[in-house]
């Protein structure tokens, strides 16, 4: 090599090389509408059945039309006293429900974070209660109008919803790979 061939620059590809001792982030491929509205729909027959077992069972038959009935079940405005807390107590401990399992997609936070208490009583109490206001669950329709499939309970509580396995082709949700779980 000569004097003139060292300055020459040259023009190989870059690659994602990662400094000694950090970890690259991992890219997870955010889940659509279709899947999504799939997960929630079995979420929705667990929670039926979640209903049938235990409300059924304790409240007498003469109660069911009553106010108390209405808010112990599913109705418009809110999942009811089952439904939160599937919901809450499934996505603390597992970042997904049973539907979320079936389908292969979870919740997660950008920053990697396991999600918290209060991140997830917020989305799944406040937030989704406003995606879902008044029966005409719009807040669902925004993942059809965003790149990173983001619903409206996702945009205020700071949450993802993405496939399990990383990877996949099209929409990733970069997360540091140190503090996903």
């Amino acid at each position: 090599m000569t004097e003139y061939d060292e300055n020459i620059p040259t023009h190989e590809p870059e690659t994602n090389v990662v400094p000694t001792g950090e970890i690259a982030p991992i890219m997870y491929r955010a889940a659509g509408f279709w899947v999504r509205l799939l997960a929630f729909t079995i979420d929705l027959l667990v929670i039926a059945g979640l209903n049938a077992i235990i409300w059924d069972s304790l409240l007498p038959a003469a109660a069911t039309p009553s106010f108390l009935n209405q808010v112990l079940h599913t109705n418009a405005l809110f999942l009811g006293l089952t439904g939160a807390a599937y919901f809450i107590i499934m996505t603390h401990y597992f970042q997904q429900t049973l539907g979320k399992m079936i389908v292969g997609i979870k919740v997660i936070q950008h920053s990697g974070e396991p999600l918290s208490w209060i991140t997830v009583v917020f989305r799944e109490l406040v937030a989704r209660s406003l995606s879902q206001i008044m029966g005409l669950n719009l807040g669902y329709m925004v993942c059809w109008f965003n790149t990173e499939k983001r619903c409206a309970h996702d945009f205020l509580s700071d949450t993802w919803v993405v496939y399990e396995k990383p990877g996949g082709d099209s929409h990733y949700i970069s997360v540091e790979a140190g503090k996903a779980t």
